[in-house]
């Protein structure tokens, strides 16, 4: 059934061959968590990549731009240039360190959208504090990359919840997104990992602002909490978008979990496809 709807995954990251020692130790604990470590030592071209999305039946990757300090894991560059060889299969998301001089930090966000044609920007809270206490996200280092998101219709896809890698948690609270929602009502914000152990919070602002979505990447749909099931499956279908944060889970698993929560075809496009098209402004 996926092959016929033509999914789009919210949230995958490009793992090239070569790469592995750009990723910090604090990440590796999760790679092996997730089994995922061989993939990620070994690298993985854009082309395998594709084999494993065809196999899946997932049309389009939002691909996702990663840093955390001093480690420029997957650049900006770096995904455009993916997105360039591969512009039916791609679509690029790009990362900056909100904690550099405001102007700065807002001229490579117009690169990025520009002069690269990057179509979101991910922001890790997590990653902007000192290994032990984050930055949340309405600190006001960031709103003037908010406002800049608003000039340029690019949407905000911020990690929320516990953090996987060996790093403080605490800035990913979603309610902290509540006041984003309210001083920026004309930015889309995407709130990825679902958000737990705080998912309901995240459900919540899902519900209430209708610029704010709940993304899954990371989070296998059979372990996704009841209350996140039926909010996906009833009153937030509107508001979810499927994502695996590739290679850490697969598309295949995680669209046949999907499909195993007994969703019915209207509700998994819009999780699998259409929130996301919405979200993103990926009509035409």
């Amino acid at each position: 059934m996926s092959k016929q709807v033509g999914a789009i995954d919210a949230w995958g990251t490009l793992v090239p061959p070569g790469t592995f020692d750009r990723w910090p130790d604090e990440f590796k604990h999760i790679f092996r968590r997730y089994a995922s470590m061989d993939i990620f030592e070994r690298g993985m071209t854009p082309e395998q990549m594709i084999a494993h999305m065809d196999e899946a039946g997932v049309d389009r990757v939002m691909l996702s731009a990663f840093g955390y300090g001093d480690f420029e894991i997957i650049s900006n560059e770096e995904v455009a240039a993916v997105v360039d060889k591969y512009p039916a299969r791609f679509t690029g998301v790009g990362t900056v360190d909100p904690r550099g001089k405001p102007m700065d930090v807002l001229r490579k966000i117009e690169h990025m959208a520009t002069d690269l044609g990057l179509r979101g920007l991910r922001l890790e809270p997590y990653a902007y504090g000192n290994g032990m206490v984050g930055a949340p996200p309405n600190e006001k280092m960031y709103w003037p990359v908010y406002a800049k998101c608003v000039e340029l219709a690019l949407p905000v896809c911020m990690q929320v919840g516990h953090t996987g890698p060996l790093l403080p948690s605490e800035a990913g609270r979603p309610i902290y997104l509540d006041e984003i929602a309210l001083a920026f009502p004309e930015l889309v914000i995407i709130g990825c990992h679902l958000g737990q152990p705080w998912h309901e919070e995240m459900m919540v602002l899902a519900w209430k602002h209708p610029n704010v979505y709940v993304e899954t990447s990371a989070r296998a749909p059979k372990h996704w909490p009841e209350s996140f099931v039926k909010f996906a499956s009833s009153y937030g279908q509107d508001k979810v978008l499927w994502a695996t944060d590739y290679p850490l889970l697969t598309f295949d698993r995680t669209l046949q979990e999907l499909r195993d929560l007994g969703l019915d075809d209207t509700v998994y496009r819009k999780i699998v496809r259409d929130n996301t098209i919405r979200a993103f402004r990926l009509e035409g």
